[in-house]
């Protein structure tokens, strides 16, 4: 098995017997709530297809996993979200079967399938809207992170999650400068923490958890090298030991342990 993100790009490769392209939390429509902060920016659907369209055809990839929050608006399905949000999965579901772990924004993501909004246009591949405990696909295990999983992904060598948005704050030496970059994060499950959950948990892989980044650069997060974060979700914030927590750029840079980071 095979695991590695593309470059400078907040997407994942996995090849086994399949090879699938991950991408996470798209929040389409995040701009409507901008705006009503005073934040006004035109829609990014657009730029985020074509940025996705772009990680598809360089991973050449047999399916799409979406690792929740597709859509942003909660609880309601805004305007926006009828327009957009088939408009999206059609066009990503042109390239290859989309599966979708869904996410705690992702509430009545079924009524926005294309079949449900829009029947006399059939994507060409198939789009699977699974559960937000997560599932198992080729040996790998997808969750969005804000519920608890499934046990039947500790079986997984693998699991990617979202939820998140993992970022890093980054100082100048000896100035005031700072940058916010989002990062991956790899991460190890504290086992005593999982069999606590999990009593009956019968097939563990001792798997190797990875945060993703937000695919949407306008979301917003966590940054994890922050005195006083907040890790969200039971997964990132009860079940992995944060003394191994790892951050790596987009571009691949290794930057070191969260824990050696911290402000």
């Amino acid at each position: 098995m095979e695991i590695k993100p593309l470059i400078d790009e907040a997407a994942m490769v996995v090849e086994n017997e399949l090879k699938a392209l991950v991408i996470a939390d798209l929040h389409l429509g995040i701009e409507a709530e901008l705006r009503q902060k005073g934040i006004n920016i035109g829609s990014q659907t657009d730029k985020l297809l074509e940025k996705a369209i772009k990680c598809v055809k360089a991973a050449e990839p047999d399916v799409i996993v979406l690792l929740g929050d597709v859509k942003h608006a909660v609880p309601k399905i805004s305007f926006l979200d009828r327009k957009e949000v088939p408009f999206f999965l059609t066009e990503l579901a042109e390239y290859a079967p989309v599966y979708v772990a869904k996410g705690n924004h992702d509430g009545r993501l079924n009524k926005l399938l294309p079949e449900a909004t829009e029947p006399e246009r059939k994507p060409k591949h198939q789009i699977y809207i699974k559960s937000a405990k997560g599932f198992l696909l080729d040996h790998v295990g997808y969750t969005h992170g804000h519920s608890w999983p499934s046990q039947d992904l500790f079986s997984a060598k693998y699991i990617l999650v979202g939820h998140n948005h993992p970022r890093i704050r980054l100082v100048s030496p000896g100035t005031n400068y700072t940058s916010i970059k989002s990062v991956w994060i790899r991460a190890k499950c504290d086992y005593e923490a999982v069999k606590k959950q999990y009593p009956e948990i019968s097939s563990w892989s001792d798997p190797r958890v990875i945060i993703m980044p937000a695919f949407n650069e306008i979301c917003g997060g966590v940054t994890f090298n922050s005195a006083n974060k907040t890790l969200l979700g039971p997964i990132a914030s009860k079940l992995l030991r944060m003394e191994d927590m790892e951050v790596y750029l987009l571009d691949g840079t290794y930057i070191g342990k969260v824990c050696d980071l911290e402000e």
